[in-house]
């Protein structure tokens, strides 16, 4: 055990001579090269005094100096001349007014409020976009579409059937119930109650029918 223990530190100390002795030859043979000179560099000026700067004449008179003279502008005249009608002692015309008789309300508005003329006269509707409160029966889906059918309460209580088809605005599992009142808009496209029309939006309005069940109108 000692044999190796001495072995070992042997070669250690062979190891550590080889060191200094390394850094003993490199700089004996191969000594570090001198930092290099940097150039200085010296302005040279000639010999002599500098001339003074020559001193400001504070007496100097700049009053015969010539400056530019500006011209006056000339008067602007006015910007507008007067109507030649007032010159020429004419009446002045009178102011033309067109008045736009009050017609159907724009293709892009939804009409209100019209459910009794849109239920006896359908076919005046066809092509716009109509807004009412009616109440759900019920939702069927079919071929990916869904096909509402609501009842409006008219006057009398006359019962009208509205059928409305939808593949848009309605997701997979709507909360509709059965006599819930819901605020509908819808385009007639065939001025039809039965086909043709085609769902905008709809809004629950928290009321409900008598004969309201509150049960799903999803089938």
């Amino acid at each position: 055990m000692n044999f190796f223990r001495l072995r070992f530190i042997n070669t250690l100390l062979l190891f550590f001579l080889g060191i200094v002795m390394g850094f003993i030859l490199k700089e004996k043979f191969y000594p570090s090269a001198p930092p290099a000179a940097q150039p200085q560099y010296r302005a040279v000026y000639p010999a002599g005094p500098r001339p003074a700067p020559a001193a400001k004449d504070e007496g100097e008179d700049l009053s015969d100096e010539p400056y530019p003279v500006q011209e006056e502008a000339p008067p602007r005249e006015s910007a507008a001349p007067p109507p030649a009608a007032e010159e020429n002692g004419a009446e002045p015309a009178e102011e033309l007014v067109i008045e736009t008789p009050a017609g159907k309300p724009a293709a892009g508005a939804a009409l209100k409020g019209e459910e009794g003329n849109f239920f006896a006269r359908p076919a005046d509707f066809e092509g716009r976009e109509l807004e009412m409160e009616l109440q759900m029966i019920t939702a069927k889906k079919a071929r990916g579409a869904w096909r509402l059918n609501l009842v409006y309460t008219g006057p009398g209580k006359k019962i009208d059937y509205l059928y409305i088809d939808d593949d848009k605005v309605l997701e997979q599992s709507p909360d509709l119930r059965i006599g819930y009142v819901y605020r509908v808009r819808f385009l007639c496209g065939k001025g039809q109650t039965s086909a043709g029309n085609t769902l905008a939006a709809i809004t629950p309005t928290g009321q409900k029918a008598e004969w309201a069940t509150g049960l799903s109108a999803v089938e």
